[in-house]
């Protein structure tokens, strides 16, 4: 008994009451700084999208008798989470957790709410990325019927060749025509060049229906070329101070941060060649003592990990996708940092509920889907996380 005892008080010593208020709590509710799920204010409130979830299903909870009060407690990080959870000695824990296998052998979750994503933040920067507009330019290349289309421009350039070629013939003598095969050659190659914008009238044809063949050719070049140019554009324009996605194998070759305890955090680790996972013990260094040599830093927070980011002390971070949109969005990073569009893999959000809770859990369960299935749903997540930032590629 001493030694569970000691264990209990262990798992919450990271763990701090936010406010005190008169009753009695019969739930614990636990949350960590991961705004904009969860996050206390500068005059000590807690807040959040998350916050205000739990407002509104607690109220429910409450009128149909499953609890009195809650108290809600915040904690440093989701390893502190985890361990209380397991040892039942918090209720609720409403900052966001990915829904694992592994976790869910521990304690129980409540109805996924979000579905977010494993991805990348990177620095703004003013140059080019290359690699990001070739991958536009391929896409682009790739879609449904662009294949089709570049045949069909073949073949219509073939039969203008033909017709350059009987319009040539048409307008010269029996000493100035050329039956060889380069000449042929030379003729598609101009109806190529004329097709694309690439060269205008001449004085190359002497025929009206010639000249009237030239016309077609430079109007027809003139909107293709406006058309490449424009691909061409918005390929390099868009690529600029962005990233492509990066690869998953390039990341033990990065300095890249991420949240302690975290599903990001496995997944970087996973990264890493056998010989070298076991050369470091698959461990990341904590940023505040981390050494030069170092390539995976843990911070507590994904808003402190950002901010170590824009400071230059690491390459990118890697995390949810949500929260990095939307720390990417406040004042002091815009046009600072970027994320990427592309995640690794999509997590599934939901609330960790302890096992030996199961009729909060239900209770819990069916309020969020009445809430889930408002039409006002969207609106009030995007009020928090912002416009277009409901769910990742």
């Amino acid at each position: 008994m001493l030694l569970v005892l000691l264990s209990s008080q262990a798992a919450l010593a990271s763990c701090r009451a936010t406010s005190t208020g008169t009753g009695k709590a019969d739930v614990v509710v636990a949350i960590r700084d991961a705004p904009p799920f969860t996050a206390r204010s500068d005059s000590g409130l807690v807040e959040g999208f998350a916050v205000d979830i739990w407002t509104s299903i607690e109220h429910e909870l409450i009128a149909n008798g499953l609890m009195v009060k809650s108290n809600i407690i915040m904690c440093d990080g989701i390893d502190d989470h985890l361990r209380a959870l397991a040892n039942g000695d918090v209720d609720v824990v409403i900052s966001p957790l990915t829904i694992t296998a592994q976790r869910m052998q521990e304690f129980d979750f409540s109805q996924q709410y979000l579905q977010s994503g494993l991805t990348l933040a990177h620095r703004t920067s003013s140059a080019i990325d290359f690699a990001a507009a070739t991958g536009v330019i391929m896409q682009t290349i790739s879609q449904p019927g662009v294949i089709r289309a570049i045949l069909a421009f073949l073949a219509i350039n073939l039969v203008l060749a033909v017709l350059i070629r009987a319009a040539l013939r048409a307008g010269s003598s029996e000493q100035e025509i050329d039956n060889g095969i380069g000449h042929w050659f030379d003729s598609m190659v101009d109806a190529l060049v004329r097709t694309v914008g690439l060269k205008g009238l001449s004085e190359k044809f002497r025929t009206r229906w010639g000249r009237m063949l030239e016309i077609f050719m430079a109007l027809l070049g003139t909107v293709l070329s406006a058309t490449i140019l424009g691909v061409l554009t918005t390929a390099f324009v868009g690529s600029i101070g962005g990233y492509g996605a990066t690869p998953a194998a390039r990341l033990p070759d990065m300095r890249v941060a991420t949240l302690e305890g975290s599903t990001a955090q496995a997944f970087l680790i996973a990264q890493y060649p056998k010989p070298e996972v076991n050369k470091t013990h698959a461990v990341c260094a904590a940023a505040s003592v981390a050494r030069d040599i170092d390539n995976c830093l843990v911070y507590a927070s994904w808003a402190e990990a950002v901010e170590g980011l824009d400071k230059g002390e690491v390459d990118a971070v890697l995390g949810d996708w949500v929260a990095l949109t939307y720390l990417s969005r406040l004042s002091q990073y815009v046009n600072r940092i970027s994320v990427e569009s592309k995640v690794y893999r999509n997590e599934p959000y939901g609330w960790g509920i302890s096992r030996d809770r199961s009729d909060l859990r239900r209770g819990v369960d069916k309020a969020m889907i009445e809430l889930m299935r408002d039409p006002k749903w969207r609106k009030r997540v995007e009020a928090y996380l912002g416009v277009g930032t409901v769910a990742p590629n």
